[in-house]
């Protein structure tokens, strides 16, 4: 009965891993990537602002389909915004829900007030004039969003916490190691200071993803497990080249450059802290349910096995993008 437990929890790792592919593949079937758009506004006289509108385009050249909705007052003609009061509401863009972009925002008065803001698919507008949040929040929203929609990142995250297990002390310098490192890169490339090619640094962290998993499930007295901190920063130096990565797609405003890179890493930092909290909350429940350790090790190594699955299904899909370019 004991050998055949590894080919079950193997058996159930498989089901998971190739329902999730099959849910990715159905929404990357459904939506195309698209270059992020750039909407510009500036003041020319009261009342009246210049365009400048890129309109978001796939790899081969061709527009998404977003227009451009301005606050009610306001009229569009021949790249000239008229308005027949203060320019103040939201600024929508229709069309870009269904699609996998992103539309950055910059409006500039002749007093020097200027406005940055981002839209994107869960925010599809942007708030201009009196009341309106600080752009900051708006990235602080995006660098959420890139962590829970990236599954490689809340992967190796689960991975870390596997291989510590519940030690508080452990974790929390396993987690502060991994945010300083990623940290450090997300900054050093924004800064275009460090440079690499995007499709081997994905590659790379898929390989992590993979290695935290064979690690978690072992027992052996590897390097990860005496020193987990060393393997997260190490690797929280690659992750952080791919939050940058992210980032570096934006056209980011030159005036707010600092705000948006200081605000895109505290989202990634809230984002980060809520996946751990919710792992910690659920080993609480399940100490306090009395779960017995054997039911815990099996769900431990099964969750392993679903999460080394992943990293090699990105891994071997990535290298063979990184080979045939």
């Amino acid at each position: 009965m004991k050998r055949r437990r590894p080919r079950a929890l193997a058996l159930l790792a498989f089901v998971l891993v190739l329902g999730l592919l099959l849910l990715l593949g159905e929404r990357d079937a459904l939506a195309h990537d698209l270059r992020p758009g750039v909407l510009a506004l500036v003041e020319a006289e009261p009342g009246r602002f210049d365009v400048t509108w890129a309109e978001p385009v796939d790899t081969a050249g061709i527009p998404g389909s977003v227009h451009v909705l301005y606050p009610p007052g306001c009229a569009e003609r021949d790249a000239v915004l008229s308005c027949k009061g203060p320019l103040e509401g939201a600024i929508g863009f229709d069309g870009i829900e269904s699609a996998r972009t992103k539309i950055v925002v910059t409006v500039r008065w002749k007093d020097g007030r200027t406005v940055d803001g981002l839209a994107t698919a869960a925010s599809p507008s942007v708030e201009i004039g009196r009341g309106a949040p600080g752009s900051a929040l708006q990235w602080i929203r995006l660098g959420t969003e890139h962590v829970f929609t990236g599954l490689d990142h809340v992967a190796f995250v689960l991975g870390l916490f596997l291989l510590v297990g519940a030690r508080r002390r452990t974790l929390f310098t396993t987690i502060t190691a991994f945010t300083i490192a990623h940290s450090l890169t997300l900054a050093l490339a924004a800064l275009r200071l460090v440079e690499l090619p995007p499709a081997p640094v994905e590659a790379t962290i898929a390989a992590s993803v993979l290695l935290v998993a064979k690690e978690a499930s072992s027992t052996e007295p590897t390097l990860a497990r005496t020193r987990p901190w060393l393997v997260a920063f190490l690797f929280g130096l690659v992750h952080g080249l791919g939050f940058a990565g992210a980032l570096g797609e934006l056209p980011l405003p030159k005036s707010s450059f600092g705000v948006a890179l200081v605000s895109f890493n505290v989202g990634v930092e809230i984002a980060q802290l809520a996946i751990v909290g919710a792992l910690v909350l659920a080993s609480t429940l399940a100490a306090r349910a009395k779960v017995s350790e054997p039911r815990r090790a099996q769900a431990t190594r099964a969750t392993c096995y679903a999460i080394g699955a992943l990293g090699a299904w990105w891994f071997f899909d990535r290298a063979y993008l990184v080979l045939n370019r």
